[in-house]
Protein backbone atom coordinates (compact mmCIF):
# COMPACT_ATOMS: atom_id res chain seq x y z
CA UNK A 1 0.00 0.00 0.00
CA UNK A 2 1.37 3.41 -0.95
CA UNK A 3 1.29 6.39 1.38
CA UNK A 4 -1.31 8.03 -0.88
CA UNK A 5 -3.56 4.97 -0.64
CA UNK A 6 -3.17 5.02 3.14
CA UNK A 7 -4.10 8.69 3.59
CA UNK A 8 -7.09 8.29 1.29
CA UNK A 9 -8.25 5.25 3.26
CA UNK A 10 -8.00 6.97 6.68
CA UNK A 11 -9.69 10.31 7.38
CA UNK A 12 -8.13 12.77 9.80
CA UNK A 13 -10.83 12.49 12.46
CA UNK A 14 -10.12 8.75 12.68
CA UNK A 15 -6.41 9.20 13.36
CA UNK A 16 -6.86 12.27 15.57
CA UNK A 17 -7.31 10.36 18.89
CA UNK A 18 -4.00 8.55 18.28
CA UNK A 19 -2.29 11.85 17.44
CA UNK A 20 -3.57 13.54 20.60
CA UNK A 21 -2.33 10.60 22.67
CA UNK A 22 1.05 10.76 20.92
CA UNK A 23 1.35 14.56 21.18
CA UNK A 24 -0.36 15.45 24.49
CA UNK A 25 1.77 18.58 24.98
CA UNK A 26 0.79 20.13 21.64
CA UNK A 27 -2.99 19.96 21.61
CA UNK A 28 -3.09 23.62 20.55
CA UNK A 29 -1.46 22.55 17.29
CA UNK A 30 -3.73 19.72 16.12
CA UNK A 31 -5.18 22.00 13.42
CA UNK A 32 -1.77 22.19 11.70
CA UNK A 33 -1.65 18.40 11.37
CA UNK A 34 -5.14 18.53 9.86
CA UNK A 35 -4.01 21.13 7.32
CA UNK A 36 -1.02 18.98 6.37
CA UNK A 37 -3.19 15.88 6.05
CA UNK A 38 -5.64 17.69 3.80
CA UNK A 39 -2.73 18.89 1.64
CA UNK A 40 -1.55 15.28 1.28
CA UNK A 41 -5.05 14.08 0.36
CA UNK A 42 -5.29 16.70 -2.40
CA UNK A 43 -1.77 16.10 -3.76
CA UNK A 44 -0.97 14.00 -6.82
CA UNK A 45 1.79 11.43 -6.17
CA UNK A 46 4.96 11.68 -8.25
CA UNK A 47 5.31 9.24 -11.12
CA UNK A 48 9.09 8.98 -11.21
CA UNK A 49 11.22 6.75 -9.00
CA UNK A 50 8.98 5.56 -6.16
CA UNK A 51 10.86 4.46 -3.04
CA UNK A 52 9.89 2.59 0.11
CA UNK A 53 8.98 4.03 3.50
CA UNK A 54 9.96 1.64 6.28
CA UNK A 55 8.19 1.47 9.64
CA UNK A 56 10.29 -0.25 12.30
CA UNK A 57 11.29 -0.20 15.95
CA UNK A 58 14.20 1.98 17.02
CA UNK A 59 16.00 2.57 20.31
CA UNK A 60 15.94 0.34 23.36
CA UNK A 61 19.60 -0.63 23.06
CA UNK A 62 20.63 1.21 26.21
CA UNK A 63 19.36 0.36 29.65
CA UNK A 64 16.25 2.35 30.50
CA UNK A 65 15.78 3.60 26.93
CA UNK A 66 12.29 3.14 25.54
CA UNK A 67 11.73 1.78 22.05
CA UNK A 68 9.90 3.98 19.59
CA UNK A 69 8.43 3.58 16.12
CA UNK A 70 10.60 4.99 13.35
CA UNK A 71 9.21 5.95 9.95
CA UNK A 72 11.96 6.48 7.36
CA UNK A 73 13.10 7.83 5.00
CA UNK A 74 10.66 10.72 4.49
CA UNK A 75 12.77 13.89 4.37
CA UNK A 76 15.10 13.25 1.43
CA UNK A 77 12.42 13.73 -1.25
CA UNK A 78 9.31 15.82 -1.92
CA UNK A 79 5.89 15.13 -0.43
CA UNK A 80 4.70 14.03 -3.87
CA UNK A 81 7.45 11.40 -4.00
CA UNK A 82 6.66 10.25 -0.46
CA UNK A 83 3.02 9.78 -1.48
CA UNK A 84 4.11 7.44 -4.27
CA UNK A 85 6.21 5.32 -1.91
CA UNK A 86 5.17 1.90 -0.65
CA UNK A 87 4.78 1.78 3.15
CA UNK A 88 6.62 -1.32 4.42
CA UNK A 89 5.85 -2.27 8.03
CA UNK A 90 8.23 -4.56 9.94
CA UNK A 91 6.83 -7.95 10.97
CA UNK A 92 7.11 -7.15 14.69
CA UNK A 93 5.08 -3.91 14.36
CA UNK A 94 1.33 -4.22 14.77
CA UNK A 95 -0.58 -1.03 13.98
CA UNK A 96 -4.05 -0.22 12.75
CA UNK A 97 -4.29 1.84 9.57
CA UNK A 98 -5.23 4.84 11.72
CA UNK A 99 -2.13 4.45 13.90
CA UNK A 100 0.07 3.92 10.85
CA UNK A 101 -1.31 7.02 9.14
CA UNK A 102 -0.72 9.04 12.32
CA UNK A 103 2.96 8.00 12.52
CA UNK A 104 3.49 8.80 8.83
CA UNK A 105 1.80 12.20 9.24
CA UNK A 106 3.89 13.03 12.30
CA UNK A 107 7.12 12.15 10.50
CA UNK A 108 6.44 13.97 7.24
CA UNK A 109 5.57 17.18 9.15
CA UNK A 110 8.69 17.11 11.34
CA UNK A 111 10.24 20.12 9.54
CA UNK A 112 7.00 21.89 8.67
CA UNK A 113 3.30 21.43 7.99
CA UNK A 114 3.53 22.11 4.26
CA UNK A 115 6.24 21.87 1.58
CA UNK A 116 6.56 25.67 1.66
CA UNK A 117 6.93 25.72 5.44
CA UNK A 118 9.65 23.07 5.22
CA UNK A 119 11.60 25.22 2.75
CA UNK A 120 11.29 28.20 5.10
CA UNK A 121 12.52 26.06 8.02
CA UNK A 122 15.59 24.88 6.11
CA UNK A 123 16.27 28.43 4.94
CA UNK A 124 16.28 29.73 8.52
CA UNK A 125 18.48 26.91 9.77
CA UNK A 126 21.08 26.76 7.03
CA UNK A 127 21.23 30.19 5.36
CA UNK A 128 22.85 33.25 6.87
CA UNK A 129 20.28 35.76 8.11
CA UNK A 130 21.24 39.41 7.94
CA UNK A 131 20.02 41.39 11.00
CA UNK A 132 16.92 43.35 10.00
CA UNK A 133 16.03 45.48 13.03
CA UNK A 134 17.68 47.16 16.00
CA UNK A 135 17.20 44.16 18.28
CA UNK A 136 18.65 41.71 15.77
CA UNK A 137 21.63 44.04 15.27
CA UNK A 138 22.21 44.23 19.04
CA UNK A 139 21.86 40.44 19.33
CA UNK A 140 24.34 39.91 16.51
CA UNK A 141 26.85 42.20 18.23
CA UNK A 142 26.43 40.32 21.52
CA UNK A 143 26.89 36.93 19.85
CA UNK A 144 29.92 38.27 17.97
CA UNK A 145 31.46 39.44 21.24
CA UNK A 146 30.83 36.10 22.97
CA UNK A 147 32.22 34.20 19.98
CA UNK A 148 35.29 36.42 19.70
CA UNK A 149 36.21 36.76 23.38
CA UNK A 150 34.98 33.52 24.95
CA UNK A 151 35.82 30.97 22.25
CA UNK A 152 39.52 30.09 21.78
CA UNK A 153 40.93 31.37 18.48
CA UNK A 154 41.94 27.86 17.38
CA UNK A 155 38.28 26.78 17.51
CA UNK A 156 36.91 29.73 15.49
CA UNK A 157 36.37 30.20 11.76
CA UNK A 158 34.12 32.27 9.51
CA UNK A 159 31.94 31.27 6.58
CA UNK A 160 31.84 32.94 3.16
CA UNK A 161 29.15 35.40 4.27
CA UNK A 162 30.61 36.12 7.69
CA UNK A 163 28.89 33.26 9.52
CA UNK A 164 30.48 32.37 12.85
CA UNK A 165 31.53 28.75 13.29
CA UNK A 166 33.41 26.75 15.89
CA UNK A 167 35.32 23.60 14.96
CA UNK A 168 33.55 21.95 17.87
CA UNK A 169 30.85 23.14 20.25
CA UNK A 170 32.14 25.73 22.69
CA UNK A 171 32.86 24.38 26.15
CA UNK A 172 30.60 27.15 27.43
CA UNK A 173 27.62 25.06 26.32
CA UNK A 174 29.03 21.54 26.58
CA UNK A 175 30.21 21.29 30.16
CA UNK A 176 29.32 22.69 33.54
CA UNK A 177 32.94 23.65 34.06
CA UNK A 178 33.95 25.28 37.30
CA UNK A 179 33.90 29.08 37.09
CA UNK A 180 34.49 31.83 39.55
CA UNK A 181 31.62 34.02 40.66
CA UNK A 182 32.32 36.87 38.23
CA UNK A 183 32.27 34.51 35.21
CA UNK A 184 29.04 32.90 36.35
CA UNK A 185 27.45 36.33 36.74
CA UNK A 186 28.72 37.35 33.29
CA UNK A 187 27.20 34.30 31.63
CA UNK A 188 23.93 34.81 33.50
CA UNK A 189 23.72 38.43 32.28
CA UNK A 190 24.59 37.40 28.73
CA UNK A 191 21.96 34.66 28.70
CA UNK A 192 19.29 37.05 29.98
CA UNK A 193 20.32 39.68 27.44
CA UNK A 194 20.15 37.15 24.60
CA UNK A 195 16.72 36.00 25.73
CA UNK A 196 15.45 39.60 25.84
CA UNK A 197 16.86 40.56 22.44
CA UNK A 198 15.49 37.44 20.73
CA UNK A 199 12.03 38.12 22.17
CA UNK A 200 12.06 41.79 21.17
CA UNK A 201 13.47 41.03 17.70
CA UNK A 202 10.62 38.59 17.08
CA UNK A 203 8.06 41.16 18.24
CA UNK A 204 9.57 43.88 16.07
CA UNK A 205 9.49 41.60 13.02
CA UNK A 206 5.88 40.76 13.77
CA UNK A 207 4.91 44.44 13.97
CA UNK A 208 6.66 45.05 10.65
CA UNK A 209 4.73 42.21 9.01
CA UNK A 210 1.38 43.34 10.42
CA UNK A 211 1.85 46.94 9.26
CA UNK A 212 3.51 46.27 5.90
CA UNK A 213 2.30 47.94 2.70
CA UNK A 214 -1.19 46.77 1.81
CA UNK A 215 -2.21 46.09 5.40
CA UNK A 216 -5.17 47.77 7.06
CA UNK A 217 -3.01 48.16 10.18
CA UNK A 218 -0.71 51.11 10.79
CA UNK A 219 2.34 50.60 12.96
CA UNK A 220 0.74 52.66 15.71
CA UNK A 221 -2.15 50.17 15.83
CA UNK A 222 0.07 47.23 16.76
CA UNK A 223 3.27 48.60 18.30
CA UNK A 224 1.84 47.83 21.74
CA UNK A 225 3.06 44.28 21.06
CA UNK A 226 6.51 45.44 22.15
CA UNK A 227 5.20 45.86 25.69
CA UNK A 228 2.88 42.90 26.27
CA UNK A 229 3.53 40.59 29.20
CA UNK A 230 3.51 37.52 26.96
CA UNK A 231 1.78 36.22 23.85
CA UNK A 232 1.31 33.33 21.45
CA UNK A 233 1.04 33.21 17.66
CA UNK A 234 -0.92 30.75 15.51
CA UNK A 235 -1.00 30.68 11.70
CA UNK A 236 -3.82 29.02 9.78
CA UNK A 237 -4.27 28.11 6.11
CA UNK A 238 -7.46 27.29 4.24
CA UNK A 239 -7.21 23.94 2.44
CA UNK A 240 -10.31 23.91 0.26
CA UNK A 241 -11.33 23.19 -3.31
CA UNK A 242 -11.98 26.59 -4.83
CA UNK A 243 -12.89 29.77 -2.99
CA UNK A 244 -16.00 28.50 -1.22
CA UNK A 245 -15.75 28.01 2.55
CA UNK A 246 -12.18 29.23 3.04
CA UNK A 247 -12.87 31.14 6.25
CA UNK A 248 -15.22 28.38 7.42
CA UNK A 249 -12.31 25.93 7.17
CA UNK A 250 -10.09 28.19 9.29
CA UNK A 251 -12.89 28.83 11.79
CA UNK A 252 -13.24 25.07 12.20
CA UNK A 253 -9.48 24.80 12.75
CA UNK A 254 -9.73 27.29 15.61
CA UNK A 255 -12.92 26.04 17.24
CA UNK A 256 -12.77 22.28 16.63
CA UNK A 257 -9.12 21.31 16.09
CA UNK A 258 -7.38 23.40 18.72
CA UNK A 259 -7.36 23.37 22.51
CA UNK A 260 -6.51 26.81 23.88
CA UNK A 261 -6.29 28.12 27.42
CA UNK A 262 -8.06 31.35 26.52
CA UNK A 263 -8.19 32.69 30.07
CA UNK A 264 -4.40 33.18 30.00
CA UNK A 265 -4.88 36.11 27.61
CA UNK A 266 -6.97 39.29 27.48
CA UNK A 267 -6.28 40.65 24.00
CA UNK A 268 -6.19 39.25 20.48
CA UNK A 269 -5.19 40.32 16.99
CA UNK A 270 -6.80 38.57 14.02
CA UNK A 271 -4.98 39.23 10.74
CA UNK A 272 -6.58 37.89 7.54
CA UNK A 273 -4.36 37.63 4.44
CA UNK A 274 -6.18 37.20 1.14
CA UNK A 275 -4.90 36.54 -2.41
CA UNK A 276 -5.46 39.61 -4.57
CA UNK A 277 -7.09 37.65 -7.40
CA UNK A 278 -9.49 35.79 -5.08
CA UNK A 279 -10.89 38.29 -2.54
CA UNK A 280 -13.34 37.58 0.24
CA UNK A 281 -16.78 39.16 0.33
CA UNK A 282 -17.71 41.58 3.09
CA UNK A 283 -20.42 39.24 4.47
CA UNK A 284 -17.83 36.43 4.67
CA UNK A 285 -15.48 38.65 6.66
CA UNK A 286 -18.23 39.89 8.96
CA UNK A 287 -19.46 36.37 9.74
CA UNK A 288 -15.93 35.17 10.47
CA UNK A 289 -15.06 38.15 12.67
CA UNK A 290 -18.25 37.78 14.69
CA UNK A 291 -17.69 34.04 15.17
CA UNK A 292 -14.10 34.65 16.34
CA UNK A 293 -15.23 37.38 18.73
CA UNK A 294 -17.82 35.01 20.20
CA UNK A 295 -15.31 32.14 20.49
CA UNK A 296 -12.52 34.14 22.14
CA UNK A 297 -14.78 36.19 24.38
CA UNK A 298 -12.39 39.16 24.76
CA UNK A 299 -13.52 42.77 24.80
CA UNK A 300 -10.24 43.83 23.19
CA UNK A 301 -9.84 42.26 19.73
CA UNK A 302 -8.27 43.93 16.69
CA UNK A 303 -9.17 42.73 13.19
CA UNK A 304 -7.01 43.53 10.19
CA UNK A 305 -6.60 42.45 6.57
CA UNK A 306 -3.92 42.37 3.94
CA UNK A 307 -3.46 40.97 0.44
CA UNK A 308 -0.74 38.96 -1.26
CA UNK A 309 0.03 38.22 -4.90
CA UNK A 310 -0.53 34.57 -5.74
CA UNK A 311 -2.24 32.33 -8.26
CA UNK A 312 -3.37 30.19 -5.32
CA UNK A 313 -6.75 30.69 -3.66
CA UNK A 314 -5.65 30.00 -0.07
CA UNK A 315 -6.60 32.41 2.69
CA UNK A 316 -4.20 32.78 5.61
CA UNK A 317 -5.12 33.90 9.11
CA UNK A 318 -2.71 34.88 11.86
CA UNK A 319 -4.07 34.83 15.40
CA UNK A 320 -2.12 36.57 18.16
CA UNK A 321 -3.21 35.96 21.73
CA UNK A 322 -1.70 38.47 24.15
CA UNK A 323 -1.57 39.25 27.84
CA UNK A 324 -1.37 43.01 28.29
Amino acid sequence: MTLKELVMKVDFDSLRPHLEKFEPEHLDNIYAFREAYDILRRMTPAKNGPHEIHVSWSGGEMEGEEKWIRVHPMHEVSWEEDLAADVVVADDIHLTNEELAMHCLWEITYWGFSPQEQLETFNRRFNHHKPANQYEIALDKLEESIWKHQTPRRLRCRGENGERYTTRQSTRYLFNERKNRSKRKREYRQDKREEYLKRMAARENLITQLSAEGSSFKRSDVDFLLHIEYGRQYDYLSITSGTYGRLDYILESITKYQYLTLEKYNNAIVFIIVPTCYPLTKPELNRFNEAIRLHLGYDDILFGTSTYESSRQDVKVRLLLNRL
